[in-house]
C-alpha cells in the first residue's frame, strides 16, 4: 500500500512533481511552443498567464511541488469539462495556462 502524498518524504514529493512536470512539458509544452512560434499573439497571452501564476504561487522562484499541483488541478478541471488540451488552432484558457506553467518549470 502506498503512503498518502503528505506522508512522502520531501525528496519523493519533488521527484513525483518533476515527473508530472516533465509529462506536461511533453504533452502541452512542445506543441504549445510550436503554436506560439507561428502565432505571436499567443506569446503575450502566455506571458500574462505566467505572471498570474507567479503571483498566485508567491514569487519568481517557484517550488516544483507547488507548480506541479497547480498544473494538475488545471489539467484535471479542463479534462472534467471535456477539453482535450490539444487543439492549438483554438487554444483554451486551460491550454494557455498549462503552457505558461511549462514556461515556469525550473531547470
Amino acid at each position: 500500500m502506498s503512503a498518502p502524498f503528505d506522508e512522502l518524504t520531501s525528496g519523493r514529493r519533488a521527484w513525483i512533481a518533476r515527473a508530472g512536470l516533465a509529462e506536461l512539458a511533453s504533452a502541452v509544452g512542445r506543441p504549445g511552443r510550436v503554436a506560439v512560434s507561428t502565432r505571436p499573439d499567443l506569446l503575450a497571452r502566455v506571458d500574462q498567464h505566467a505572471a498570474a501564476i507567479r503571483e498566485s504561487l508567491g514569487g519568481t522562484l517557484l517550488d516544483p511541488v507547488a507548480l506541479a499541483g497547480y498544473a494538475a488541478a488545471i489539467r484535471d478541471a479542463a479534462r472534467d469539462a471535456g477539453e482535450t488540451l490539444d487543439d492549438w488552432s483554438r487554444p483554451t484558457w486551460a491550454m494557455l495556462r498549462l503552457l505558461a506553467v511549462c514556461s515556469l518549470i525550473p531547470a
